[in-house]
């Protein structure tokens, strides 16, 4: 069962994310190479995976839905799936979504999810 980038807000689950969805859009670019949607999607995913990831851009809400339209294509072309069990839609907007806040995430698992942040706490 696949889970949503917003319960799991690190670099690490990000990158595995995307990692997955360009293998996926790749697949998919290849059975339908004709097809104008997964040539975006797929162009898409390699260029924030180019700029996000490993040129480290940062991106507002704001340039990263201008430049990177993949989280709109995905609702009008992809509506009909959001609510299946059929992850790729999920992934898709996960990693548009997540473009901005991709700087600010930890860059791996939180050893204490549960301890209260900053300063004293009873739990240390």
């Amino acid at each position: 069962m696949y889970i949503r980038l917003s319960k799991k807000m690190t670099k690490s689950y990000y990158r595995e994310i995307l990692n997955s969805a360009l293998q996926q859009a790749k697949e998919e670019y290849e059975n339908s190479p004709n097809d104008s949607l997964n040539e975006s999607i797929y162009n898409q995913l390699v260029d924030i995976k180019k700029t996000v990831v490993v040129e480290q851009h940062i991106y507002t809400e704001a340039e990263a839905n201008k430049k990177y339209p993949l989280g709109v294509m995905v609702v009008r072309n992809f509506d009909g799936y959001l609510d299946m069990d059929w992850d790729y839609p999920k992934k898709l907007i996960d990693v548009s979504g997540g473009i901005p806040d991709y700087p600010t995430m930890p860059e791996g698992e939180d050893p204490k999810p549960d301890k209260p942040r900053g300063g004293w706490s009873v739990f240390d």
